[in-house]
């Protein structure tokens, strides 16, 4: 069967704006962090993504590895 190609939906014609803050994790956790870098991410007007690096990898507080903000924040920050 022939895969019919999607048109774009408006997420892709107008996406939603990025911001990202690279911080120094010493000075926003502590003296004593394992934590190597700490981005906070924003995408359009949701909320705040802190996205951590340290020994488990990349990760979104709160959504995890798989949290789109990841790939954003390893980009930024590398």
């Amino acid at each position: 069967m022939p895969r019919r190609a999607e048109s774009p939906d408006q997420f892709s014609l107008f996406p939603d704006p990025v911001s990202i803050e690279v911080l120094d994790p010493r000075q926003a956790i502590g003296p004593q962090t394992a934590v190597e870098q700490l981005v906070h991410v924003r995408i359009g007007a949701g909320a705040l993504h802190r996205v951590f690096h340290d020994r488990h990898g990349w990760y979104c507080e709160e959504h995890g590895p798989r949290c789109r903000a990841v790939p954003l924040a390893r980009e930024h920050a590398a």
